[in-house]
């Protein structure tokens, strides 16, 4: 029986976790990279779910009930017979990605908010359906809630103590993801590894923060 992850290939889980270990413990040193590739990725994810609650509702809510929402999902974004579907999936996700990254070029408080809002709700996204994976929908959901305040709390207050935060959970949760699909671990074990990469990726890029704030002041 093949994991997920090993019908994809040995290469991509590869890449994915060398991705995700260098987000982890070094995404602070590609502050600026992040936060434009943030911006276009959060768009594209905030417009693709916009384009799903309209145009394929009830093909999503299918996905949440599927032992596989993820690969329930693929499908439904590239469905062969759905020529039409696929077209506004693909327009919708690229037009997102162009509009966010065009905002977060301006400075403006107002933009700056609207950037927040679109970046705590695709995170959150991401973590429902990593959640999905291992737990029913209704813990997912409650979790994934108290995520997106906290989220946009920090994106708001904090910036740049949530950059790093973010990329050390976003690289972490990569991470344990890629290890419990391919070797088919309990919640329980995929929450340990993340919590494990995620303490030591936020204390390692919180300590990379404070030595160049004090290289700076010096």
């Amino acid at each position: 029986m093949q994991s997920e992850i090993t019908t994809i290939g040995a290469p991509v889980m590869l890449i994915g976790l060398l991705v995700g270990f260098f987000l982890c413990f070094y995404g602070y040193v590609i502050k600026s990279l992040l936060i434009r590739l943030r911006s276009v990725i959060s768009g594209s994810i905030v417009f693709l779910f916009i384009a799903l609650m309209s145009y394929g509702r009830e093909s999503f809510m299918r996905v949440l009930q599927d032992a596989n929402p993820l690969g329930a999902l693929w499908k439904v974004l590239f469905n062969p017979s759905d020529y039409r579907g696929v077209l506004l999936y693909l327009v919708s996700f690229a037009a997102g990605g162009l509009v966010l990254f065009l905002l977060a070029r301006k400075n403006h408080k107002a933009i700056e908010l609207i950037v927040a809002l679109f970046t705590a709700f695709s995170m959150s996204l991401i973590i429902f359906f990593l959640l999905l994976s291992f737990l029913p929908l209704t813990p997912s959901f409650i979790v994934t809630a108290v995520a997106l305040v906290v989220i946009l709390a920090l994106s708001i207050a904090h910036f740049e103590s949530y950059m790093a935060l973010e990329s050390a959970i976003a690289g972490s949760l990569m991470v344990a993801w890629l290890l419990s699909r391919f070797w088919y671990l309990q919640f329980w074990l995929f929450f340990a590894l993340w919590a494990v990469f995620a303490f030591l990726g936020i204390l390692n890029q919180m300590h990379m923060m404070t030595k160049r704030k004090e290289v700076t002041h010096a």
